[in-house]
């Protein structure tokens, strides 16, 4: 994560532009997503790529083969060509994400509003947590973790949130990851704990000193597929704040859970009678 000082606007940030690419790659890349285009739409053979694509059948067969090695498409024994798991794989993420995030970005305009903190969604992608969106507070020093960015998952607040499941062993396995001198025992015990009050409270290290509050998000199946955060500066999120506004972030992580399907389950008091 990065602190912003909203107060320096004396220096404003440089835009970047980028020639488009040139060259026989990103020609070859262009080619072989036109293919891809044209498979995904309808199974079709060789002799109609090679006609598709107005290029020889060697080259063809080459970019054809390509994707195949990378599973974006399959071919059959009959010699034709369709999409592939890669592409259903994608398909799936791609649609997993759209809908969180349509969902998820009201509650956390709401809740970065609520809070006067940045508010963050990230989800697990194997032993990392990815950032996936942030609604920005008003606080003067704002932490810009931009979306895209990737942690180890012992490492943040989102992280440990999306660990709140997780058996002693994978907790081991998280904190071993990042190679940290803590003792691994004590931060086992104190991640089932955490996962007892259903929330995170993460302070962070100098010279940052950025703190957080992490909830998770989850789906129909009551399984954790993302979490939600708000961090902030020390100086302005400590640990009495830090506590108050803890119940706002969980609030706000099952509204968005509710809104994927999940149901709080409700122990049961006894039998009636």
């Amino acid at each position: 994560m990065k602190l912003s000082d909203r107060s320096d606007q004396s220096a404003p940030a440089a835009t970047v532009t980028r020639p488009a690419p040139t060259g026989s790659g990103a020609q070859t890349l262009e080619r072989g997503l036109d293919m891809l285009e044209h498979i995904v739409g309808q199974r079709t053979r060789m002799p109609d790529l090679i006609r598709q694509s107005g290029l020889s059948k060697t080259t063809t067969w080459r970019l054809v083969q390509a994707l195949a090695d990378r599973r974006f498409v399959s071919i059959s024994a009959m010699g034709e060509v369709h999409a592939g798991p890669k592409l259903l794989q994608l398909g799936a993420r791609a649609q997993e994400q759209t809908d969180l995030l349509m969902i998820a970005r009201r509650h956390l305009d709401d809740l970065a509003a609520e809070t006067g903190h940045s508010a963050f969604l990230g989800r697990r992608d194997g032993d990392f947590s990815v950032h996936l969106h942030r609604s920005a507070g008003n606080e003067r020093v704002a932490v810009t973790t931009t979306p895209g960015t990737r942690r180890r998952l012992a490492d943040t607040s989102l992280g440990k949130a999306l660990l709140l499941d997780a058996n002693a062993a994978e907790l081991e396995a998280a904190l071993r990851a990042t190679q940290s001198d803590r003792d691994v025992a004590e931060w086992v015990a104190e991640m089932q704990r955490t996962a007892a009050q259903g929330h995170v409270l993460n302070v962070g290290p100098p010279p940052d000193h950025i703190h957080a509050i992490a909830a998770p998000v989850r789906d129909v199946s009551g399984r954790i597929v993302a979490a939600i955060s708000i961090a902030g500066a020390g100086i302005y999120l400590g640990p009495d704040r830090m506590r108050e506004l803890a119940p706002a972030v969980k609030a706000t992580a099952e509204a968005i859970s509710r809104a994927l399907g999940w149901t709080a389950t409700v122990p049961e008091s006894g039998t009636l009678g």
